[in-house]
């Protein structure tokens, strides 16, 4: 695939987070991409941090914001797919650092009626604090990655050493990463985006998977690249056991279409305008 690329990347209220996120994404080897911010209603630094940015950065950098009402990260993701125009997007989250080869790996493995889910290795508590002490992310060699290993700053090794490669089709929900996730845009308006029926944190992303399963298109994993997470308290879980029934029911209906997704989206705006 040789057109431009979109990288979504959600974020709320942490702008020292998604400075350093953006700062690794100006140092991808591929720059044929676009990067889409759904922010899920930050307070003003995080607009005038990126609109610092912007005017040097080496893509384009969209803003998409809407108003604070609590989680509603299926909402601006919604939103944000209508404002983008590359065929291709990769999900992303403000505490996920990528490699410098990211980008031209989804590129290489982007296929029609797949999508790709990527890992990702999990930062300790003290060299996320160092990280964000610095100005933009530092290029890492071998050696450094066994040292922080060592020094248990990461989590896991190996899969920053394997050559990318990816998986054999899985038909499986398990090991879901929101946060390293890529498909066609096409595919993701066929099934109506997110579900926006799901509030609070949990399951959203299994439940787009499971309609993109729904409609024919296929899981593979993608092995080696993996982002960087950055350490954060956890969200809270108080939503998880409804969010866990409106999983069932999508899977025991097969469901393809969210019942509140992008065409709801639409019409609410047009309704309101």
């Amino acid at each position: 695939m040789n057109e431009r690329i979109a990288v979504v990347i959600s974020t709320y209220n942490n702008p020292e987070f998604l400075r350093l996120v953006l700062s690794a994404y100006a140092k991808q080897g591929d720059k044929n991409f676009s990067i889409y911010i759904a922010d899920d209603g930050s307070s003003v630094e995080t607009r005038e941090m990126i609109q610092g940015l912007s005017s040097t950065f080496p893509v384009p950098i969209h803003h998409v914001w809407h108003e604070d009402q609590g989680f509603r990260k299926a909402h601006i993701h919604n939103l944000t797919f209508q404002h983008i125009t590359e065929p291709y997007i990769i999900l992303t989250d403000g505490d996920c650092i990528p490699l410098p080869n990211m980008i031209a790996t989804h590129r290489r493995f982007s296929e029609e009626k797949t999508m790709i889910c990527g890992s990702r290795i999990l930062l300790s508590k003290t060299w996320t604090q160092q990280l964000l002490n610095i100005e933009s992310m530092p290029l890492y060699q071998g050696f450094d990655w066994v040292r922080l290993k060592y020094q248990k700053k990461i989590n896991r090794l190996l899969p920053l050493f394997i050559p990318p490669y990816t998986s054999n089709i899985q038909e499986k929900l398990s090991g879901i990463h929101g946060c390293h996730f890529a498909c066609f845009k096409s595919d993701l308006f066929k099934v109506n985006g997110f579900d926006e029926s799901f509030e609070g944190w949990g399951r959203e992303d299994s439940d787009l998977v499971a309609r993109l399963f729904h409609i024919g298109v296929q899981r593979k994993n993608l092995r080696g690249s993996p982002v960087l997470h950055l350490w954060h308290a956890e969200n809270s879980r108080s939503h998880l056991s409804k969010n866990d029934d409106l999983l069932k029911a999508c899977l025991d209906e097969k469901r393809q279409r969210a019942i509140k997704g992008i065409e709801e989206n639409i019409l609410e705006k047009d309704q309101n305008q």
